[in-house]
């Protein structure tokens, strides 16, 4: 199955869930992701700001910002550059309908990325939007460590086909299981 198919049949699930089950298991996803000593360690941190269906990132960004670290929030500022911000007062709706933070692109160390995405396999393979945005992202910080976030249901029983441009995460963490890909 290619990616395009992938990404099809994932998101129509994700778009099938319930209100109840999404805020039930994005806090099963929260309580694990702050257990874990990457991000524990983390201090600059990049996250993002759910959109749709995705895994609800309010409780971990506020944890974030209370336990003193550093949230940064993504911004696509054309179709092919996505930059990070300190997260601070301003937001602002993207074209895509998303909220993204307003202000100057954040240049320094990022420990941590907090991934989104729509489909993951065992081997840590990680199928997005389809923009390649995080893949690129990631060349800008190769020795941030990769937590992806999703819902069980997004983990592909099959090994995603790749291509030389997709970049692998470290982790995922479901609401049912932790998947540790690298050390």
């Amino acid at each position: 199955m290619n990616k395009k198919e992938i990404r099809k049949i994932i998101r129509e699930k994700r778009e099938n869930l319930s209100l109840d089950f999404i805020e039930k298991s994005s806090e099963e996803i929260y309580k694990k992701l702050k257990d874990e000593t990457i991000f524990f360690n983390a201090k600059n941190i990049l996250s993002y700001m759910d959109f749709k269906n995705e895994v609800k990132t309010h409780e971990i960004n506020n944890f974030i910002k209370e336990n003193r670290k550093n949230l940064i929030l993504p911004r696509v500022i054309d179709k092919e550059v996505m930059i990070a911000i300190k997260s601070g007062e301003n937001f602002s709706q993207s074209p895509f309908g998303n909220i993204e933070p307003v202000g100057d692109e954040y240049k320094g160390e990022i420990d941590l990325i907090i991934v989104p995405g729509v489909a993951f396999d065992k081997y840590g393979n990680r199928i997005g939007f389809g923009r390649g945005y995080y893949d690129r992202f990631f060349k800008k910080y190769p020795n941030a460590r990769r937590i992806a976030i999703a819902f069980e249901i997004q983990m592909f029983e099959e090994e995603i086909e790749t291509d030389i441009f997709d970049e692998k995460i470290d982790m995922l963490i479901t609401e049912e299981n932790i998947y540790k890909f690298k050390e």
